[in-house]
């Protein structure tokens, strides 16, 4: 069943394997009838069907990656559905544009519905971390896809669940992958005045520490092409190996257009921020050979990916991108975590913290994902070049990152 009324949309759906979900769904009707069992913690019976929250924007500047995440959560829903028949389940889908104050109003209306068992969602870091008091104090799991800041977790008690890697973690891959991928000896670190530069460049000099990669300079840059200016100069006396930008979109792209005015030579590496579509607009061939953090590459076939792309095209008649498949690799995880947990708000939450090492981690579609103890997964990481334009598998497109040393940070 599909149908669609005020800020809702609710798809009828069931989860993979037949024979585990008849047992326990003849448990759980045999539970309801003869005990009356309930979801104690929220003090409210369930009824109906069981569900999935899925919540996204549906008007705004992000409302195509809203449309890409609900695109990939609702292909693996009807996937599911197509499969098995007899488990009554709905995803129900919440427009929740990138506003902290119109996020909430939309969290404590979801939070009343006793049924939902678990939320997948939020684009914005300020909307994600106003919601999630509201999902703790309801003992609901949030599955984000793809938020990757740091700060919305300060006092956050294991309810929030990352499929994207921390910014953190993202910039000591990329120190690993220029010591170890490209092996270079110098680098340089390029960073803005924000709390997001100031996150990449320390976890970035960190682990480049550890590894024995000379950081020759750590350069301050602002949003002024005086700043570049002198920046470029700066870093120009120092002669790096490479280049790691800690910093804004508006700042790097000012860096890159200056560096090829001034001549400045060697490898430029960036976080996922730079590795979009809008920022080679903003930097046009400035941006060329520019190597960004990604969390897949769909130039690097597998079977899975490639059945995941054609699927996708094939029902939404355009190519599915990173967000699309996180919202698919989220929505996955949710039903095969309420697959074996059953329905129930902490039930789902206990399940989903058991996925915390390699032996019970989730196969998605760039590879194996768990959680750390706060919430952040442990996954691959990828490198994307910038070349004519577009986004490719740079060489190489990922190298060993070692795990136990992030995990200590």
């Amino acid at each position: 069943m599909f149908s669609e009324h005020s800020a809702m949309s609710l798809v009828a759906l069931s989860p993979c394997r037949r024979a585990a979900v008849s047992t326990w769904w003849f448990f759980l009707a045999a539970c309801l009838l003869l005990s009356g069992c309930s979801e104690r913690s929220q003090n409210m019976e369930q009824s109906g069907p069981a569900k999935i929250a899925v919540v996204v924007p549906h008007t705004g500047p992000l409302m195509d990656e809203g449309q890409m995440l609900r695109f990939g959560a609702l292909m693996a829903s009807q996937e599911a559905e197509s499969r098995v028949a007899d488990l009554s389940l709905e995803v129900v889908v919440y427009d929740s544009p990138c506003d902290p104050e119109e996020g909430v109003v939309t969290a404590k209306r979801l939070t009343t519905d006793v049924a939902i068992s678990a939320v997948i969602g939020y684009l914005c870091a300020e909307t994600l971390g106003a919601v999630l008091p509201l999902y703790q104090e309801a003992g609901l799991a949030l599955i984000n896809p793809t938020v990757s800041a740091e700060y919305v977790r300060q006092g956050e008690t294991r309810n929030l669940f990352s499929l994207l890697y921390s910014d953190g973690d993202q910039a000591a891959f990329l120190a690993t992958y220029a010591k170890e991928g490209l092996g270079l000896d110098r680098v340089a670190i390029l960073r803005d005045d924000s709390a997001y530069g100031s996150v990449l460049s320390t976890s970035f000099e960190a682990e480049a520490t550890q590894l024995d990669l000379e950081v020759v300079a750590n350069v301050a840059i602002n949003s002024e092409q005086a700043g570049a200016v002198q920046a470029v100069k700066s870093l120009k006396s120092a002669s790096p190996e490479g280049v790691f930008l800690a910093a804004s979109p508006k700042a790097a792209s000012l860096f890159l257009f200056e560096r090829q005015r001034q001549h400045l030579g060697g490898v430029v590496l960036g976080p996922d921020q730079l590795a979009d579509l809008d920022f080679y607009e903003m930097a046009c061939q400035a941006a060329e050979g520019l190597l960004g953090c990604q969390p897949i590459l769909f130039e690097k076939e597998n079977q899975k990916k490639s059945r995941f792309v054609r699927r996708f095209e094939k029902l939404y008649k355009q190519r599915p991108d990173w967000i699309a498949a996180a919202g698919y690799d989220a929505m996955q995880l949710a039903l095969e975590v309420l697959n074996s947990s059953g329905p129930g708000r902490r039930s789902f939450l206990q399940s989903l913290r058991k996925i915390s090492k390699p032996d019970t981690a989730f196969e998605g579609l760039s590879g194996p994902i768990f959680f750390k103890e706060d919430g952040t997964s442990q996954r691959h990481f990828f490198v994307g070049a910038v070349q004519n334009g577009t986004l490719r598998a740079a060489k190489p497109a990922t190298v060993k990152f070692p795990f136990a040393r992030s995990t200590k940070r």
